[in-house]
């Protein structure tokens, strides 16, 4: 277990972002179809799963110095890894507005670019140590997080805001299985140097058994969190960061320690971020290299949190369905030919 546990607190912490911790990405792609998003859960443990197992496993085989070097493998076009390395400066840029957004929701006399220094500074600092230090704030970090999300969900859920479930305006049948391919694939692709990198030194056993673990942590939070949003309504399920509004109401410390841990959870997973899409780029100037990747995700973070989450996220996961199946591919016909020599 010495060697799984880490591996699944670095896969839960990449997964449990901003947009999931905070539960907009969660009314997103699950609330907002109402109860019935919760009978696909089975179905997204089974793709987050197999996922897993793949990418740790691609990991304990070869040594990837980049995600170029993983998408290589299925002979990726220049062009296409621009659009990957884009597409996480944008995740990046959520992570950015996500921390801001949830310092100034609980520090309000505090002018919002003060936050917004810090965070920049932060990140900048903490991206020259790379993942080595994420691993030892993600083996603490990981499970409060999870902890807290599940008790003040049951507590929210047993005591709602209203008395009126959330009821879907969705009605096609089509949406939410699409919806449900779209953010697990999302989140697989902003994952997925980061899943190799878990894969290091694990054998076979070890790959299944932290794959099985972080997709039934994952999937046991979700369902525990989609109660709760469709239990308390519009009003919890419109609000930016809808569990930020359901702590508030508690009185302190509650609100505090909400934010103070989810603050970290979001850093966590950006620093994993910007080490994913700072790496290709990696050269003697190090310093230098931080900064601009650094400025660049805050420039895109002022275009809002909410905004990035409900326009951006939908291209992500359309994107990480693609570059997984054609890697798949690429790997089973690698495999297949190895097997015929």
């Amino acid at each position: 277990m010495k060697k799984i546990l880490p591996a699944v607190f670095l896969i839960v912490g990449s997964i449990i972002g901003a947009g999931f911790a905070s539960g907009r990405e969660l009314s997103l792609f699950f609330a907002k179809f109402g109860y019935n998003s919760l009978y696909f859960l089975p179905i997204v443990f089974i793709l987050f799963y197999y996922c897993f197992k793949f990418f740790l496993s691609l990991g304990s085989k070869e040594k990837f110095e980049n995600i170029f070097a993983i998408n290589k493998l299925s002979n990726s076009s220049p062009f296409f890894n621009i659009a990957i390395i884009a597409i996480f400066f944008v995740y990046s840029s959520a992570m950015f507005a996500g921390a801001v957004e949830v310092l100034k929701n609980n520090f309000i006399e505090i002018n919002s670019l003060v936050f917004t220094i810090f965070v920049f500074l932060l990140a900048f600092l903490v991206l020259k140590f790379g993942l080595k230090g994420l691993v030892r704030i993600n083996y603490f970090l990981i499970p409060i997080i999870v902890i807290l999300l599940v008790i003040y969900s049951i507590y929210s859920t047993i005591h709602p805001i209203t008395n009126i479930a959330y009821i879907p305006e969705t009605k096609e049948a089509y949406v939410l299985p699409l919806s449900i391919i779209i953010y697990v694939f999302g989140n697989i692709l902003l994952s997925y140097f980061i899943l190799t990198e878990a894969g290091k030194e694990l054998t076979s056993k070890e790959i299944t058994k932290a794959s099985f673990l972080s997709a039934l942590i994952i999937c046991f939070v979700l369902f525990i969190c989609i109660m709760c949003l469709i239990t308390n309504g519009t009003v919890v399920m419109d609000a930016r960061m809808p569990f930020i509004v359901l702590t508030l109401r508690l009185g302190e410390p509650f609100p505090i320690i909400f934010m103070l841990i989810l603050f970290l959870g979001i850093i966590t997973s950006l620093f994993g971020c910007l080490h994913t899409v700072s790496k290709p780029f990696q050269t003697k100037l190090k310093g230098l290299t931080s900064f601009v990747v650094c400025l660049t995700v805050l420039l895109i973070s002022l275009l809002g949190f909410e905004n990035i989450v409900n326009y951006c996220y939908p291209v992500v996961g359309a994107f990480g369905l693609y570059i997984v199946v054609k890697l798949i591919i690429f790997q089973h016909q690698k495999d297949k030919m190895a097997h015929k020599n």
